[in-house]
């Protein structure tokens, strides 16, 4: 039996060792060699795929690949970005996920990868959450979206994607423009004129001292904005 995180940090050797007990799966479905192999080690099919697929070790050993139904590492990785995408705490539960995004950032192609995943993988998240309101999914999300930021995960590029989405209420549950200021990976001053941020987030801007009296007035100028964050706004003047 094995821990997710056991695999996901093994040497070469311990990955060598460790499938050396595995009883391999005489049969061409490559979901049925997971299947199989996960149970012997004990964790779920997404669990060994996002284990193996994040520890950069697994590259050259293709016996151990082909024990789980891959001839490579660059078709492992297809479902490895497949379920890591789509998998909403589900099989892969929220210490998995922090475990894979703590150990990974010194592997630069790893790190690259995780980044392109990203967007995909919290607007499943946000899917979930809107249909089940789950505390446990929120709990997990709100985690997770901490942990990409505060461990330098996050780039500007992501922050600029996030807020220019409609995903206020979400950016809101978990305090990310607080985050995106905090990392300084945009100016509160750019932020403050995106038509996508919430006056709550406009307020917190302004309230941290990030946004001056010219910068309202300028804003109050436009014409387009709502009447909620008009109304704000005309607080602070």
């Amino acid at each position: 039996m094995a821990e997710f995180r056991d695999i996901l940090v093994a040497s070469e050797e311990k990955l060598v060792a460790l499938f050396h007990r595995v009883r391999p799966l005489r049969h061409d479905d490559f979901i049925a060699k997971i299947d199989h192999t996960a149970a012997q080690l004990g964790v779920s099919h997404a669990q060994l795929v996002c284990a193996l697929g994040f520890n950069g070790n697994i590259r050259d050993l293709t016996d151990i690949l082909s024990v789980i139904g891959f001839s490579s590492y660059k078709l492992l990785s297809y479902r490895r970005n497949e379920l890591f995408s789509t998998d909403t705490y589900d099989h892969l539960d929220i210490d998995n996920i922090l475990d894979i995004y703590t150990d990974r950032l010194e592997d630069d192609e790893l790190l690259v990868t995780l980044r392109e995943l990203l967007p995909a993988r919290f607007s499943a998240t946000e899917a979930k959450i809107s249909r089940t309101t789950d505390p446990s999914t929120i709990m997990s999300y709100k985690m997770e979206i901490h942990a990409v930021y505060a461990g330098g995960i996050a780039t500007d590029e992501f922050a600029e994607l996030r807020t220019s989405q409609g995903i206020g209420k979400f950016r809101l549950m978990t305090d990310e423009i607080q985050m995106i200021v905090g990392e300084s990976l945009i100016p509160p001053s750019n932020l403050f004129f995106l038509d996508s941020l919430l006056p709550e987030e406009k307020k917190f801007l302004i309230d941290s001292g990030g946004v001056n009296d010219l910068m309202i007035r300028n804003r109050m100028q436009n014409t387009a904005i709502t009447e909620d964050e008009r109304e704000m706004l005309e607080a602070y003047i």
